[in-house]
């Protein structure tokens, strides 16, 4: 039976696209859009001056510690540069000027040891920054009617009407999952956190909606293992260590499909630049569709990779795995070529451990460079690989299984050091 522990909790996020204010109605997108830019330009002038001011105070403290031998209060400080920001941030809402100190002041501790070092310079805010709301108060609230989700959240303080504008959410093509997230939220079974609001590149707003939940902790059984071979002829596939249980994907072709595509736009791209004598912001312009090929492969990735990690999770707990083994990552880049090799396997990996933990599975990365070449009912390894790469046939004992199922099973079996 899981077990709710309170004291720890888990925090998540969805990004989602405002679609047209609601609240006040009389306003457009044109005038909503320019309060949305003065509030996140006020931001950037406090963020700046907040992370100065920290710098400042720290290199005072430095100096008063060398002549007197004693720190130099540091709550005064902080108040001071509290009133100051809140002094630059005329319109926003006024409890964004303690999100924006607090922010500032964790990023200039984190930084402070390079600082000190000269290994890094003190960090600044660019233009575009995201509106940070405050967390809690009962300024930002989500809701639900007829079947649509809305988002309200304080941008501007009572001196400037509206102080508060909500939105209706786009969650027209939102995944049913992410739905029922939202539907907790609206419950109060997850926490709303400090959310965001920003553009994109192509300039629409959207919401960066962040919420905090419970952890569960689940007792999976330790003994139960799934084994992941990133395949050569699928690009993942899954076997169990108790059973016959497997979980493949056969989305090869539309990943090499798409990889050929890539390739073949960036080949004639390149070429056409080849004698290209642009320069200065003309060249910018002209690499601008090479950008968005590198987006556009880098956004297919990881939308496959969160979904195949994502499937991989729930093939664990439908079978109540507590290991997740997979190979090495150097043994990945460095063996037998695969669907997903050369495609950034790292990024893999890390949403695999991340969901992973949230799970409460472990995973292992263990050294299993001969799995493909061994036989998973009789452990004999046979002298070479099988002349066809998709179909393995043992030479001892004849059994025949697809060769991804048969080092899958082979890595779930392997007991790590």
């Amino acid at each position: 039976m899981p077990i709710v522990n309170e004291k720890t909790i888990l925090k998540g996020q969805i990004r989602l696209y405002l679609q047209r204010p609601v609240e006040p109605e009389h306003m457009s997108w044109t005038e909503i859009g320019k309060i949305l830019h003065d509030i996140s330009f006020e931001i950037v002038l406090g963020l700046n001056h907040a992370i100065t001011e920290c710098h400042l105070f720290e290199r005072d403290r430095s100096r008063h510690w060398r002549e007197t031998g004693e720190n130099l209060p540091q709550n005064s400080v902080y108040s001071r540069i509290y009133a100051e920001t809140r002094e630059i941030m005329k319109t926003a809402a006024s409890g964004m000027a303690s999100t924006i100190v607090r922010t500032a002041v964790t990023r200039y501790r984190n930084s402070s040891k390079d600082i000190r070092s000269f290994r890094q310079s003190v960090p600044s805010y660019r233009l575009g920054h995201p509106i940070l709301l405050r967390e809690g108060g009962g300024e930002t609230k989500i809701w639900s009617d007829g079947g649509l989700y809305f988002f309200r959240a304080a941008f501007q303080n009572r001196n400037y009407s509206p102080t508060r504008i909500a939105f209706l959410l786009d969650t027209f093509k939102l995944a049913k999952s992410r739905k029922v997230i939202l539907d907790q939220i609206i419950s109060g079974g997850y926490k709303l956190g400090a959310c965001q609001v920003a553009q994109d590149s192509r300039k629409r707003w959207f919401v960066r909606i962040v919420y905090g939940f419970p952890k569960t902790e689940s007792k999976p059984d330790s003994t139960v293992c799934i084994g992941v071979n990133l395949g050569l002829s699928f690009p993942f596939c899954c076997a169990v260590n108790n059973g016959f249980r497997k979980l493949q994907c056969n989305e090869a072709m539309i990943i090499k499909n798409f990889r050929r595509q890539i390739v073949k736009r960036k080949s004639v791209f390149q070429s056409s630049l080849k004698y290209s004598t642009r320069a200065g912001h003309g060249r910018t312009k002209a690499l601008a569709p090479m950008k968005k090929l590198i987006e556009k492969e880098r956004n297919f990735r990881a939308t496959k990779y969160h979904q195949y990690t994502s499937r991989i999770i729930d093939f664990a707990i439908s079978n109540n795995a507590g290991v997740i083994q997979v190979e090495k990552l150097d043994n990945v880049i460095e063996g037998p070529k695969k669907i997903l090799k050369d495609w950034a396997v790292s990024d893999f990996y890390q949403k695999l451990k991340y969901k992973a933990q949230h799970a409460g599975i472990e995973v292992r990365e263990i050294g299993a460079s001969s799995a493909y070449l061994q036989c998973s009912e009789c452990g004999n390894v046979n002298e070479a690989e099988s002349s066809d790469q998709s179909d393995f046939r043992c030479s001892t004992c004849s059994y025949e299984a697809h060769i991804d199922y048969n080092t899958a099973r082979n890595i779930a079996r392997i007991r790590s050091g």
